[in-house]
C-alpha cells in the first residue's frame, strides 16, 4: 500500500523545454521527477507541462528549482534587458469621461517621469463596410460625405481636447509635450499598431468596465489591447476615485508565482519609485495554504530584497474561496489604490475553458489596473 509520503504531487508548471531541464537537474540530485505529458488537452489549457514529485520530496525539489533559476540568472537577465525608463506615454481617447480621466492621469505621470504624451483617437470603424452594397452614384457620394464628416468631427474634438490638456499642464513645473494622432480602423488594432510606431514605455487607457453591456465597448477595447500588446498598460476605470499620482499610497502586485514575476516587479518598482508608494506582493491560495507557496514567496521576496533593498515590499499569502474574492477583501483591508498583475496570452482552448483573471478584475474592481504582459521566451 502506498504511503502518504509516496503520493505524487504537482509542484510547478513550465514550458516543455524548461520542464525537461528541471527534470534533469532534480534527477541529478537524486529526486524522482515525473512530467505530465499524457493529457495533451489538459496541457493546452494549463499552458505548460506539470512537474511532479513524491510528496516527501516537495520542499527539497522546490528549493532546488529556485536555486537553479537563481543560478542560471535567466529571470534577472530578462528583467535587466526589459527595463527602460518611461519617456513616452500613449493615451488612446474616445472623448468620453473615462478617456478624459485617463488623459489627466497620464499628464500627472508624464510630469513626474519627464515623459512625452501621444494622444490617439481611432475615428472610423470598418464595420460600416458591411452595409448592403449599392453601386449607385448617390450612395457612393453619401458614404464619402459621411466619412469626411466623421473625420472632421474627430479632428475638431481632438483639437478641443489638446487645448484643454495643454491648459492643464500649465500648473506643472515640467514642460509636457503633447502630440496627437488620428487613425482610421478598428480601435484595438490601431492602438497596437500605433504603439509599435511610437514605442511608448506605457499605455494609459480609460475603461468603462465590461460588466455593463451598454457601457462595455471601451472596456472590451482595453481588454483586447491588454491581450495583444506587449507594452505595460495602465487601465483607469471611469468610476475610479484616483485622480492623480499624488493620491496613490498603496499598490498591490498579485502573483501566482509566475516565471515573469521578477520582470514585472522590476518594471513596476522602476515606474513607481519616484512616487513613494507602499508596495504589497500578494498570492491568493484557493481553499488552503499550500506548503510550497511559502518557499516560492520567500524566493520572490529575496529577489526583491537583493535587487531593490531600498524599496521595502510587504509579501503575503492569503487564503480565500477564489482569487477575486481574496483580492477584493485584501484591497479593502489594506486600502489598496492600484492593483498590478501579469497577463498571459490565452489560446483558444484556454479561453473556452478557463476565465481570465484580468477580465474578472476589470469587471469587478474599480481601481486602476497595471498589466504587464508575460514574455513567451520565459
Amino acid at each position: 500500500m502506498e504511503s502518504i509520503d509516496d503520493e505524487i504531487v504537482t509542484i510547478a508548471r513550465y514550458s516543455n523545454a524548461r520542464a525537461l531541464l528541471l527534470q534533469s537537474r532534480l534527477k541529478a540530485e537524486g529526486v524522482d521527477c515525473f512530467l505530465s505529458h499524457e493529457n495533451l488537452l489538459q496541457a493546452a489549457v494549463s499552458g505548460g507541462v506539470e512537474i511532479k514529485v513524491r510528496k516527501s520530496d516537495v520542499e527539497r525539489s522546490l528549493n532546488l528549482i529556485e536555486q537553479y533559476i537563481h543560478e542560471s540568472g535567466i529571470e534577472k537577465e530578462k528583467a535587466l534587458k526589459s527595463l527602460k525608463s518611461v519617456r513616452k506615454i500613449l493615451v488612446p481617447v474616445d472623448y468620453s469621461d473615462a478617456s478624459m480621466k485617463a488623459s489627466l492621469f497620464a499628464i500627472d505621470l508624464a510630469d513626474r517621469l519627464k515623459a512625452d504624451i501621444r494622444l490617439l483617437h481611432v475615428y472610423y470603424n470598418p464595420i460600416i463596410d458591411v452595409v448592403p452594397f449599392d453601386t449607385s452614384h448617390t450612395y457612393q457620394v453619401n458614404l464619402t460625405n459621411y466619412l469626411h464628416e466623421i473625420e472632421q468631427n474627430a479632428r475638431k474634438q481632438m483639437a478641443t481636447l489638446v487645448r484643454e490638456l495643454r491648459k492643464q499642464t500649465e500648473k506643472y513645473k515640467n514642460k509636457i509635450k503633447i502630440s496627437w494622432s488620428l487613425e482610421n480602423g478598428l480601435a484595438a488594432d490601431e492602438i497596437i499598431a500605433q504603439s509599435l510606431k511610437y514605442n511608448p514605455g506605457l499605455i494609459v487607457m480609460g475603461s468603462r468596465g465590461m460588466g455593463n453591456l451598454s457601457e462595455g465597448l471601451l472596456g472590451s477595447v482595453t481588454y483586447k489591447v491588454i491581450e495583444k500588446s506587449g507594452i505595460p498598460i495602465l487601465a483607469i476605470p471611469e468610476k475610479s476615485k484616483i485622480t492623480g499620482i499624488d493620491k496613490l499610497k498603496n499598490v498591490l502586485y498579485a502573483t501566482d508565482f509566475d516565471n515573469y514575476d521578477q520582470v514585472a516587479l522590476s518594471k513596476l518598482i522602476n515606474l513607481l519609485h519616484p512616487f513613494h508608494v507602499n508596495l504589497f506582493c500578494v498570492h491568493v491560495s484557493v481553499g488552503v495554504k499550500k506548503a510550497w507557496d511559502k518557499i516560492k514567496m520567500d524566493a520572490l521576496h529575496k529577489f526583491i530584497h537583493d535587487e531593490y533593498s531600498k524599496y521595502p515590499v510587504k509579501c503575503q499569502i492569503i487564503v480565500s474561496d477564489n482569487i477575486i474574492n481574496g483580492l477584493e477583501s485584501y484591497m479593502r483591508n489594506q486600502s489598496i489604490d492600484v492593483i498590478a498583475l501579469t497577463n498571459h496570452s490565452r489560446g483558444l482552448i484556454t479561453s473556452l475553458f478557463t476565465p481570465s483573471v484580468t477580465k474578472l478584475i476589470m469587471s469587478r474592481i474599480d481601481r486602476p489596473l497595471f498589466v504587464f504582459k508575460a514574455s513567451k521566451e520565459l
